[in-house]
C-alpha cells in the first residue's frame, strides 16, 4: 500500500503541523487512561474527555460550514448514549476490524453520524458525512481513517470503492465505511514491516503499543501526501 520509511518521514512531518500537537495529545491521554482499568468514556473520564475533544474538534474543522456549539452539544450526548458500544470495541485494532461486532459499530455510526445532520437525528438509511463521523471516531478509537477530501482523493481504489470513494463523495452509509474498513484490514495485514513500525512509534511516542492508531496513521500519510 506504501512505503514505511515514507510513512516515517510523512509521520515526522505530520508532527509538526497537527494543530498545537492534538491529535497525539489526546492519544496519550487516551492510553494513559485506558492503560489502567478505565476508559475515556466511563463516568470517571468522561466529563475531562469531553472537554479535551471539543476544543480539537473545533480546530481540525470537523462540523464546517455548521454551528460548532450545537454539534458539540450532540456530541456529548452521543457520547453518553455509546458507552458500552465503545467498551467492545476500544481494544480492537485494525488488524482485527473483522472481530469488531457489526451491529456495535452501526450503533456508534449512527450517534456519531447524527452529530452533524441537520434535525440532529439518526436516519434509516445510515448515511452521514463521512468525514465528521470518521474525525471523532479516529480521535476516539484510533483506528478508522478520518476520510476527508484530501485523503478521499489520494486513496487507492479498489473494485468495490472505485467509484463511490472519490473526494466528491462526502456522504457514506454504514455499509460503505465498513467495506472501505474491511479493505484497509486486509491490506495493512499484508504489510508486516509497517506494523512493525506502528509498534515502534508508538513506544518512542507513547511510551505504550498496546493501542496502535493505525486508521490515524494510514490518514496522515495520504492526507501529507497531498500536501505536497
Amino acid at each position: 500500500m506504501f512505503d514505511p520509511d515514507e510513512f516515517y518521514r510523512r509521520f515526522q512531518k505530520f508532527k509538526k503541523i497537527d494543530y498545537a500537537n492534538s491529535f497525539y495529545s489526546f492519544w496519550k491521554y487516551k492510553v494513559n487512561v485506558e492503560a489502567g482499568a478505565g476508559h475515556i468514556l466511563d463516568s470517571t473520564h468522561m466529563r475531562r474527555t469531553v472537554s479535551k475533544l471539543g476544543p480539537i474538534l473545533r480546530a481540525w474543522q470537523a462540523y464546517r460550514p455548521f454551528d460548532s456549539s450545537v454539534c458539540l452539544e450532540r456530541l456529548e450526548t452521543s457520547l453518553g448514549e455509546m458507552v458500552s458500544e465503545y467498551d467492545l470495541i476500544r481494544n480492537i485494532s485494525l488488524l482485527e476490524f473483522d472481530k469488531a461486532p457489526r451491529n456495535v459499530l452501526k450503533t456508534i455510526w449512527h450517534k456519531l453520524g447524527r452529530v452533524k445532520e441537520y434535525d440532529g437525528k439518526e436516519n434509516s438509511y445510515s448515511r452521514y458525512y463521512v468525514m465528521a463521523t470518521t474525525k471523532q471516531l479516529m480521535f476516539l478509537w484510533g483506528q478508522t481513517l478520518a476520510f476527508d477530501e484530501l485523503v478521499r482523493d489520494k486513496m487507492p481504489p479498489s473494485d468495490y470503492t472505485y467509484v463511490r470513494m472519490r473526494a466528491r463523495n462526502n456522504k457514506w452509509t454504514f455499509t460503505m465505511w465498513h467495506n472501505v474498513m474491511s479493505e484497509f484490514q486486509e491490506r495493512v495485514l499484508e504489510m508486516p514491516e509497517f506494523i512493525d513500525l506502528c509498534h515502534t512509534v508508538c513506544l518512542k511516542e507513547f511510551g505504550n503499543d498496546e493501542i496502535i492508531p493505525y486508521g490515524q496513521f494510514i490518514d496522515l500519510y495520504y492526507w501529507i501526501g497531498a500536501k505536497k
